[in-house]
């Protein structure tokens, strides 16, 4: 296994010194970063969230936090027990409709619905196979008429669904490698059209569901050329329906259609690969811009992309 990995980590196009075809190129730079203040770091942060006045949400799990910046990069708040309920190695976070911050609370095997002015913390239980293995939420994602919630049950290989209005749970998925099956998903992003795609760390694609459920196709596979994944991470969706997935491992972030056909990978001024430290969650704010969890680098990068050509 080890000689086969060497092998096409170098012989890739993502790892190589040669710069990606003219095509494939998705040209983007980083002009800002975010970082906690020197006293009081992130640690191996791992997901992030915009809300509508631009305030920027990093889940900080290892020191059992979430921190709040001003669109400006300052920090303004350390989240660690909203509603007297404390946190426990958060992973994943979102920002609904409404503005509330959904925290994948996965210590306590629970959700947290945070109200935008931080005042009222709901805690909420996810559906639970049995006593003796509780659910292991990593990251959820919210439809934007906030009817329904995705959460991603890690080491259960499953997605669980939550109806907002009646607060019921159902489940999709089960263990496996085919069709509608996962292997230890991790994060989850809703595109325009209220399909739901899922990462797998170890399944090394990405799945998309149907708003009704089903089972819609398969991005990607395991390698490290275009198109195929090591380790995807974050996913977001942008406001022309594309579909951004971080490679944690290759350090790069692939951009394809609503239904998986690569569009290129983003890259830098000479059309390298624009590198992160071992990306993680991605988000876009409402202008456009996209923030990339940077768990080695312990930071938030900003990232500005050049506009479609049409």
């Amino acid at each position: 296994m080890l000689p086969a990995s060497i092998f096409l980590l170098c012989c890739s196009l993502l790892r190589a010194a040669q710069p990606i075809p003219p095509d494939k190129r998705i040209p983007a730079t980083i002009p800002a970063t975010i970082s906690a203040p020197a006293d009081q770091p992130m640690h191996m942060p791992t997901d992030v969230a915009v809300d509508s006045k631009g305030r920027i949400f990093v889940a900080d799990g290892a020191n059992d936090r979430v921190l709040q910046f001003a669109p400006d990069g300052k920090l303004e708040q350390i989240i660690t027990d909203p509603g007297n309920q404390k946190l426990n190695r958060p992973v994943g976070i979102t920002i609904d409709s409404a503005d509330q911050l959904w925290i994948a609370d996965t210590g306590n095997h629970r959700l947290i619905v945070l109200a935008p002015d931080g005042l009222q913390a709901t805690p909420i239980t996810p559906l639970q196979i049995d006593n003796a293995y509780p659910p292991n939420p990593t990251d959820l994602a919210v439809t934007p008429d906030r009817k329904r919630t995705y959460v991603v049950d890690n080491t259960h290989h499953r997605i669980l669904v939550r109806d907002n209005h009646t607060r019921q749970w159902s489940s999709l998925g089960a263990p496996g490698q085919a069709a509608g099956q996962f292997q230890y998903p991790f994060m989850i992003s809703i595109g325009l059209d209220n399909d739901v795609y899922v990462s797998e760390t170890i399944g090394t694609r990405v799945q998309r569901i149907s708003a009704s459920d089903r089972w819609a196709g398969q991005i990607g596979q395991f390698g490290v050329e275009l198109g195929r994944f090591y380790r995807p991470k974050g996913l977001a969706t942008d406001s022309a329906g594309r579909l951004f997935v971080a490679d944690s491992t290759i350090g790069a972030i692939q951009v394809f259609t609503p239904r998986g056909a690569l569009q290129g990978v983003l890259t830098d001024p000479v059309g390298q690969p624009l590198r992160f430290q071992h990306p993680m969650g991605i988000c876009f704010d409402k202008q456009g811009k996209l923030y990339v969890v940077e768990l080695k680098a312990n930071r938030v990068a900003i990232v500005s992309l050049q506009p479609e050509k049409k």
